[in-house]
């Protein structure tokens, strides 16, 4: 196949060994939902159509530029700032080329006849056992027809060369100008409680415990910061509840929680087949209840 043949993947039909291509994320979960995870369906905006993008638009002659004044690390924060700024309206400012933003509404058409995607990054090396790029690159949900859909993609692409990725890069000495993005587009799934799932307590990984918390609807409003979830830390052999923290939402009464036991049990079924099945305890989102994952 070739390289316009490669600018958009269906996730069902992301191969192995692509990571390169797909990024970390969009990998990962190809693989999950290859291996009979609930994972809702999307396709894959590859690094080769980034390439593509940056390299007709001249956006990658303008990066080279921004950030080749001196060396990352001996920029001043305020330096790398105003570099990350002007690159990213670059981005912003620049029209998507016909031929891929034909490609990519032909996908969305195929896959969105239910209603908004999500847009999120998928950056080769992102959220593996050695890097976690949480909450460094973009993500954009309730993104509704194919406009808003080229939005929502060169947003993510420029949260590449946003100031907080670039430090994050000069920090594990990781070179920049390598970087490439990929765009991970997923149906939306909106049900009634959403949340994140860790197999390891992040507070203390070498106890032997797992920790789900919840929210009332979307996981965005945890992932942001703007709800205060539900809290259960269980054990990950015997799925004993150590403890259980209610959200603090303000509704003045004392609140019921928003996952039961059954909940429970699938989610932690779910983390333990996660980890047989990629080596190393995950971090997951999910939504749903009694059918987390």
């Amino acid at each position: 196949m070739d390289s316009v043949g490669r600018w958009v993947i269906p996730l069902a039909q992301a191969a192995d060994g692509e990571e390169s291509l797909i990024g970390g994320k969009a990998a990962k979960l190809a693989r999950l939902q290859r291996a009979g995870f609930a994972v809702p369906n999307g396709f894959c905006i590859t690094t080769l159509a980034y390439e593509r993008f940056v390299a007709d638009t001249g956006i990658a002659k303008y990066v080279a530029m921004e950030l080749g004044r001196k060396p990352l690390e001996s920029m001043r924060w305020e330096e790398i700032w105003d570099a990350a700024l002007r690159i990213r309206s670059e981005f912003l400012r620049a029209d998507v080329p016909p031929s891929l933003s034909e490609q990519i509404a032909r996908a969305l058409a195929e896959l969105a006849a239910a209603g908004p995607v999500a847009v999120r990054s998928s950056a080769p090396g992102e959220d593996s056992a050695n890097f976690s790029f949480a909450g460094v690159h973009e993500s954009v949900v309730g993104v509704d027809g194919q406009a808003a859909l080229l939005d929502a993609v060169r947003l993510v692409w420029a949260s590449l060369w946003s100031d907080a990725a670039l430090l994050y890069r000069r920090e594990l000495a990781l070179d920049p100008l390598r970087s490439r993005m990929a765009v991970l587009v997923q149906r939306m799934e909106v049900r009634d409680c959403s949340g994140v799932a860790f197999g390891r307590d992040p507070r203390d990984p070498d106890l032997d415990c797992a920790v789900i918390e919840a929210v009332p609807g979307q996981c965005a409003l945890l992932v942001d910061g703007s709800v205060d979830p539900d809290r259960w830390t269980v054990k990950r052999s015997s799925g004993e509840l150590v403890e259980w923290r209610p959200g603090n939402r303000g509704a003045g009464e004392a609140p019921e929680p928003l996952l039961n036991r059954q909940d429970l049990d699938r989610l932690l079924e779910a983390l333990t087949g996660v980890e047989a099945l990629f080596g190393f305890p995950p971090d997951v989102e999910w939504t749903g209840r009694s059918a987390a994952l």
